[in-house]
């Protein structure tokens, strides 16, 4: 059963013969959501409730996540989880998207975006990354350092990972209250919607195998699918908005600012100084309003999309929200 405090029809939908969980709500300019490791469609509870008064608000929990199928011997790889989403998508028939991002939601959906860019109207993009780490002296030189990805390497090692994660179930319990700022507002009803879908050890598989592809160096798999996905994106004009809560400790503002000079195309960043790494939770109050009017100022006439990349908007300076 759902979660009590998530209140959406689930949906289901085979894909690759995996069972896939999402939430279809509302009707309008096509919102496709994608949460990261090791949230599920629930990070966007807020989000949807609100959008879903004027907009079609489709939020799937990846495979592993959620109410999405566990299998023992999944494939939990970012390039997997990129060709699922790409039968997803097609399997509802979903076009002139406007893609919402966030942490691995952005390596998994940028990844298909930027291979179907025809199918995609406008980018949000959330606290995440579409391109590798640049090199030690640079990461060294950011401030503030992303303090928050030294956490996780431990992760990596045999045995630690399995019973941290696996076992206590550690990254919904302790890591995940790291990564957002109003604490007050992770209560016993919303950590048990978190909680939820994830009740033993088995449910926890893809939380550890996201840890596990944090890449740490350019041979690692996840490195070259970066380098892939940010070589795409370079000079890409569709009409991006970014999102951008300020104290996350994994995504320093050298990530946005890496988006920033990559998509051209981009509105007035929002930089949101009172949210973190799981801004949805957060301040919702300030994203749903964002992505209204970042919608409505790009919306264009019912018609066929057009082959090539979209026409290019004015960017303006950031707007810099919160306190």
């Amino acid at each position: 059963m759902p979660a009590p405090n998530y209140p959406f029809e689930s949906r289901f939908v085979t894909v690759d013969g995996q069972r896939l969980h999402y939430v279809d709500e509302g009707r309008g300019e096509t919102l496709l959501l994608l949460h990261g490791n090791p949230t599920w469609s629930y990070l966007y509870r807020h989000v949807i409730e609100d959008l879903k008064k004027d907009h079609r608000c489709v939020a799937p929990d990846h495979l592993g996540f959620g109410y999405s199928e566990k299998p023992r011997h999944g494939d939990y790889s970012m390039r997997a989880h990129i060709m699922r989403l790409q039968s997803f998508v097609a399997k509802l028939g979903l076009r002139r998207i406007t893609l919402v991002v966030q942490d691995w939601g952005g390596i998994i959906g940028l990844g298909w975006a930027v291979r179907n860019q025809d199918w995609i109207e406008r980018l949000v993009i959330m606290n995440t990354t579409g391109f590798p780490l640049p090199d030690r002296e640079t990461l060294l030189r950011m401030r503030p350092l992303p303090w928050g990805l030294a956490m996780l390497y431990p992760l990596k090692i045999p045995g630690l990972g399995e019973l941290f994660v696996q076992g206590a179930n550690g990254f919904v319990r302790a890591l995940l209250p790291t990564g957002i700022h109003h604490r007050e507002r992770l209560d016993t009803h919303v950590m048990g919607g978190y909680l939820d879908p994830y009740p033993t050890w088995g449910s926890r598989r893809a939380h550890l195998a996201s840890v596990r592809q944090i890449p740490l160096s350019p041979r690692h798999p996840t490195w070259r699918l970066l380098q892939e996905i940010g070589a795409e994106l370079d000079g890409w004009a569709v009409p991006t908005q970014l999102i951008w809560g300020m104290r996350d400790p994994v995504f320093v503002p050298w990530f946005l600012e890496e988006f920033e000079r990559r998509l051209p195309n981009h509105a007035p960043t929002v930089r949101i100084e009172d949210a973190s790494h799981f801004l949805q939770d957060d301040r919702p109050d300030l994203i749903s309003p964002v992505i209204r009017r970042f919608v409505a100022a790009t919306a264009r006439p019912e018609a066929p999309a057009p082959a090539g990349r979209a026409e290019s908007l004015v960017t303006s300076p950031t707007q810099s929200l919160g306190a």
